[in-house]
């Protein structure tokens, strides 16, 4: 009987191509994919990648976040208040009763759900930005956080002496591949002088101070888009907006398409592009959408929302990512969705308890607190 050597026969392990991993880990939320970049390093790499983050921030579907209070305390809740450092990760903390938590505010098939992130600590959230949060703590400290990776940025209080009325806004300039946060402020005469923060340098400077009555109010918070922050100036008929390139820092006045003339009508982003809501009568809405070429803006009417009974009561939040639905908040009773395709306006099912007075569009991002820039 012949001998038959043995052979060692050793594992094939067939390796995915680079591209096709990147792919199936962009179908995935930025939750599942902190716990995967753990994996190894190929894949924490590749997760922390600029262009890997840039691309799923692109991928992702705008949410709701707001903070309400909670009546009980808890024991391990993560509390911003636990910040040792300029930049830190959240750390457990027991939280005390009437705490103000944060939650998200999800959308999907005519149904939304709220999840509690078992975040503390908050006083108000001031303004979002590619899944960053402007907010301040319970003592007022102003803060930077990603909630998702549940890290934070602590950030030093202005120059200008605390003012009657303010309004910030959170922007990310492309030209100065940073982030940064414009804070205005007005006294009792009127006046309105304004600051900028660079989130890199850490740094405040004065810059153009708006023209007298270019504001009426602060009563609309400022949205972003493509490096520009709009602004409302006011509730009541109002036939312009103010917008300013954070690069350029020069506060604009410019035409809206038709007149404002009440509380819920508001300015959107959606893709990069700005767009307005506007109540025309009691049962007619229209959306317009600010399209820019060669550093010009023109309005284009984008649809027209006609129902047979009376949506005045209707305040537009956002508008997914596609652009069809857009998400309105009936005060603190309903939320409702309407398919600019179908033309049809349909009242969303709430899993969990509606109550928040100010809520801001979010994306659920990887975005970087580290060296106060984006990784892309």
């Amino acid at each position: 009987m012949s001998c038959i050597p043995k052979k060692t026969c050793a594992m094939e392990v067939s390796v995915l191509p680079y591209d096709l991993i990147f792919k199936i880990l962009l179908l995935l939320p930025a939750k599942d994919l902190l716990r995967l970049s753990l994996v190894c390093k190929a894949w924490h790499r590749l997760i922390n990648s600029p262009n890997f983050v840039e691309a799923h921030m692109g991928r992702c579907e705008p949410v709701l976040t707001f903070v309400k209070h909670l009546s009980e305390s808890r024991s391990n809740a993560f509390s911003i208040d636990a910040n040792n450092g300029p930049f830190t990760l959240f750390e457990p903390s027991s939280s005390t009763k009437r705490d103000r938590y944060i939650y998200l505010m999800e959308f999907k098939d005519k149904s939304s759900k709220i999840s509690d992130l078992n975040i503390c600590g908050f006083g108000d959230i001031l303004a979002a930005c590619d899944g960053l949060l402007l907010a301040t703590n319970k003592s007022g400290t102003l803060l930077v956080l990603n909630p998702t990776t549940r890290k934070l940025l602590s950030v030093k209080p202005g120059t200008m002496v605390p003012p009657r009325d303010e309004s910030y806004g959170f922007v990310f300039s492309h030209h100065a591949r940073e982030y940064k946060v414009v804070h205005l402020l007005r006294d009792d005469s009127g006046h309105i002088d304004s600051e900028i923060l660079s989130l890199k340098t850490m740094s405040w400077k004065g810059c153009t101070v708006p023209s007298f009555g270019l504001f009426r109010d602060f009563n609309h918070k400022p949205v972003a888009a493509s490096g520009v922050l709009y602004w409302l100036p006011g509730d009541h008929d109002v036939n312009h907006f103010v917008s300013m390139d954070i690069d350029d820092e020069v506060f604009v006045r410019k035409t809206l398409p038709v007149n404002s003339t009440g509380l819920n009508d508001r300015l959107m982003e959606n893709r990069g592009l700005l767009n307005f809501v506007a109540q025309m009568t009691v049962y007619r809405i229209q959306v317009w959408t600010l399209k820019t070429n060669e550093c010009v803006g023109q309005w284009v009417k984008r649809y027209t929302v006609n129902m047979d009974y009376d949506i005045t009561g209707l305040v537009p939040v956002f508008m997914t990512r596609n652009g069809r639905y857009i998400i309105f908040k009936l005060l603190r009773e309903a939320v409702y969705e309407y398919d600019v395709e179908e033309e049809e306006m349909e009242k969303v099912s709430v899993d969990g308890y509606l109550n928040f007075k100010m809520a801001f569009p979010h994306v659920n991002s990887l975005v970087s607190l580290e060296n106060s820039a984006p990784l892309w």
